[in-house]
């Protein structure tokens, strides 16, 4: 992908450095803690533009992450920095767009992510199309970090690999009131065993954000091997077997 273009003149960058706190057991950036990074520089950068959390508060609305499809090439070392970069990168229906490229200090892009955003009705609870606040984005969708939007991720059967039930507490809750979506991503990494984790690199995953959790929910994450690659954890509440989040996670051997 050129990023040499005038296209990037609004696009967000912010470098970072990989904190004790970011990495996972093997000392490297932490899939949680990216999507972390992903959350805070995409309001960072909304509300520079005038469309974000303080934007839509004001008409009682506020921002959603619905899906985000993300590939992992390498993930950075502990104290190592890295650069993120973020921009809008379109609209799709009732969806606003966000693209995320992270790069390594020699400037080679090792992390890509899109995202797809809604407006919800903090009232009704309701989606809402972003019509309203689309001319204030610095939208460039002639430049993507990948090739196609975050897709739907699907539900074809698999083998039952790990199930546990949780119970959410108030660490879980973010600021509108439901479940963060990096607690969903924490769950269904926690899916993989601690020598598994070790032993296998995560490359791709897929997340499709359904419906809200609150706290004192009690949900069930259910882990299916859908291929000797490919595993998806539906997170379910079980008062009335709502999905809450299905993740898909793709992986293999470490070199």
């Amino acid at each position: 992908m050129d990023m040499k273009t005038d296209d990037i003149k609004n696009f967000f960058k912010r470098e970072f450095q990989v904190n004790s706190y970011h990495t996972d057991l093997n000392g490297r950036l932490s899939i949680p803690s990216i999507f972390l990074f992903f959350q805070e520089i995409a309001w960072e950068h909304a509300s520079m533009y005038g469309f974000g959390y303080d934007d839509l508060k004001d008409h009682s609305s506020f921002w959603v992450l619905s899906r985000l499809h993300l590939e992992v090439d390498e993930l950075p070392k502990w104290t190592e920095s890295f650069t993120l970069t973020t921009w809008p990168s379109g609209t799709d229906g009732p969806f606003a767009l966000r693209d995320f490229i992270i790069a390594n200090t020699q400037g080679q892009q090792v992390i890509r992510a899109t995202s797809s955003w809604l407006i919800v009705d903090a009232h009704t609870r309701r989606p809402k199309r972003p019509d309203a606040f689309k001319d204030r984005m610095p939208i460039c969708d002639t430049i993507r970090a990948t090739p196609c939007n975050a897709p739907k991720v699907g539900n074809s059967e698999g083998k039952l690999i790990h199930e546990v039930q949780h119970t959410v507490g108030v660490c879980d809750i973010d600021v509108n009131g439901h479940i963060n979506n990096t607690k969903y991503i924490e769950w269904a990494v926690n899916s993989f065993s601690e020598n598994d984790y070790k032993n296998l690199s995560i490359n791709q995953i897929d997340v499709n954000f359904l419906s809200e959790g609150f706290c004192n929910n009690v949900c069930t994450h259910r882990t299916e091997a859908i291929d000797n690659t490919t595993r998806r954890t539906a997170i379910v509440r079980e008062d009335n077997a709502k999905v809450l989040a299905v993740v898909s996670i793709c992986s293999g051997q470490k070199e």
